[in-house]
C-alpha cells in the first residue's frame, strides 16, 4: 500500500491532524483569566486556549498595538501551553519552514528526542513574513526544550 505525503497510516489527512492539534486545548490548560489584560482582542472569538489562537494574536501584536504587559502575558500563556502538552505526554516543538525553499509536503511529524516522541509542527512562511513569529516560536520551544533535558 502506498501512503501519500498528505495521509498518515490511518488514512487521516495530515492537514486535519495538524489543524486539530493547532486548535486543541491540552488537558489542564486554560488561559490565566485572573491576570488577562483588559484588551478587547483577548476577549474576541479567537480560542486563546490553543496554539493556533495564541499564534494569531501574537502574529498581529504590532498591528493591534499590544503593550509590554500584554505581550508578557501572552508569553506566559505560550510557555504554559507548551508545558501542558508536555505534561500530557505530547511534547511539541515548532519549526519555521518555507521562504525561498518553499514548504515541505508534511507540516507535522514525530521525532525522537531524548527518549521522547516529540511532535514537530512546521510553521510555513513566505520570504517576507518569517520573522513575525520568531519570539512566539522561541518562547514555546524554549519551554519544551527545557523540559526535554
Amino acid at each position: 500500500m502506498h501512503i501519500s505525503a498528505q495521509e498518515d497510516t490511518t488514512g487521516i489527512k495530515i492537514d486535519t491532524v495538524y489543524n486539530n492539534l493547532l486548535n486543541r486545548t491540552p488537558k489542564g490548560f486554560a488561559i490565566n483569566e485572573a491576570t488577562k489584560p483588559k484588551n478587547n482582542y483577548f476577549n474576541s472569538t479567537i480560542n486563546l486556549n490553543s496554539i493556533g489562537g495564541l499564534e494569531i494574536i501574537y502574529g498581529f501584536k504590532e498591528q493591534i498595538k499590544l503593550n509590554a504587559i500584554e505581550i508578557k502575558w501572552l508569553n506566559e500563556q505560550i510557555d504554559q501551553i507548551a508545558l501542558a502538552f508536555y505534561l500530557e505526554g505530547k511534547p511539541i516543538l515548532i519549526r519555521k519552514v518555507g521562504g525561498y525553499d518553499g514548504c515541505p509536503d508534511k507540516n507535522i511529524y514525530t521525532e525522537k528526542i531524548k527518549d521522547n516522541n516529540v511532535t514537530i509542527l512546521n510553521f510555513c512562511f513566505t520570504c517576507t513574513d518569517s520573522r513575525k513569529l520568531d519570539d512566539f516560536i522561541s518562547v514555546f520551544n524554549n519551554r519544551t526544550n527545557s523540559l526535554l533535558r
